[in-house]
């Protein structure tokens, strides 16, 4: 093996004798491998499929879908009144939309408020 000089004839039948159970050794690992790969393709499909499941389900529980829509209105005057001015306060006249596209009950208490429009 340290050599670079070509082998003769005995010497080459000896090297692919030894050669035959490496081979097939390395041919069962990469089949081992690739099982394996596969494998960690299905965890990291479910992993992601229980992840937004819990995400899902986590929103639920969110503190806003407890408030009710008369302070939800008050919140809502505040994001479309252009008077009104602050630090982290933009009023923007595209307010009624963009609330609207939040969740199916901000677009329905938006489309209720015509002072937004």
């Amino acid at each position: 093996l340290g050599t670079n000089c070509a082998p003769a004839d005995d010497e080459r039948d000896e090297v692919r004798s030894l050669l035959v159970e490496p081979q097939a050794e390395l041919h069962a690992v990469e089949e081992d491998i690739n099982r394996l790969q596969a494998r960690l393709a299905d965890f990291q499909r479910r992993k992601r499929e229980l992840a937004s499941y819990v995400e899902d389900l986590g929103a639920l529980l969110s503190p806003i879908k407890q408030m009710p829509p008369e302070i939800m209105t008050r919140v809502f005057d505040f994001c479309g009144d252009v008077h009104v001015r602050g630090p982290h306060c933009e009023p923007s006249r595209r307010a009624p939309l963009l609330l609207g596209g939040v969740c199916r009950s901000w677009r329905a208490l938006s489309l209720a408020m015509p002072r937004l429009w």
